[in-house]
């Protein structure tokens, strides 16, 4: 089936404003590394030898989107695949004003991610465990997701639920190759990561918006 595909490259300058929000909220995100390795210990929620560095900057990945506007559209999202709350605790975090919905169907997990939200006292983010398929989707929510899933899969699992909008972490040609084999009609824009040598975290990753095509 034929899609509607657009690339834009992301050059370094976005990085260093989202940076700069990491900064900003440093004190709130650095709590929340700090709950994430505390519990990494008992549950895998993350590798279980991975640096305090490298999840620095799983967060400032996590809050890529805010930079390029890719969160205006909706005010209440789901984070599906959430594991240990990546990427929708920092976008909370980040972005008081948004709703977030973390979902995983892995019970340990969410019981950890619940502990965390609640220790860093989040308002505005509830828990939600069970598959994705069982989820009662709010028309006007939108759909975000970390390497979780490949996009057909989430599609399936979707189902004919209300969805508009699937914002996507995902390597860039895995992403393409997804929707060109996706049996439903859409619209997607692949944001390619392109920082440089000097950023060997961010090679080949993206961001992907998909979106029901008209």
């Amino acid at each position: 089936m034929k899609q509607n595909i657009s690339k834009i490259s992301v050059n370094s300058e976005v990085l260093d404003q989202t940076r700069e929000i990491y900064r900003k909220n440093r004190v709130d995100l650095e709590r929340y590394i700090d709950f994430l390795l505390e519990w990494n210990e008992k549950i895998n929620l993350v590798s279980r030898n991975v640096s305090r560095e490298t999840v620095q900057e799983h967060v400032v990945h996590s809050l890529l989107p805010i930079t390029l506007g890719l969160l205006d559209e909706h005010q209440e999202w789901l984070d599906s695949g959430t594991g240990g709350g990546l990427p929708g605790i920092p976008i909370a975090i980040c972005e008081p004003g948004k709703f977030l919905f973390l979902n995983d169907n892995v019970r340990k997990k969410m019981r950890a991610v619940g502990d965390i939200v609640s220790s860093l006292g989040l308002e505005n983010v509830r828990t939600v465990t069970k598959s994705i398929s069982l989820v009662e989707l709010k028309k006007g929510a939108g759909i975000m997701t970390k390497h979780a899933f490949k996009i057909p899969d989430l599609l399936r699992l979707l189902g004919k639920k209300p969805w508009q909008t699937i914002l996507m972490w995902k390597g860039s040609e895995d992403a393409e190759e997804e929707v060109k084999n996706s049996r439903i009609k859409l619209n997607c824009k692949i944001c390619e990561f392109d920082f440089g040598g000097d950023e060997p975290f961010y090679e080949g990753k993206s961001l992907v918006l998909v979106e029901r095509k008209n």
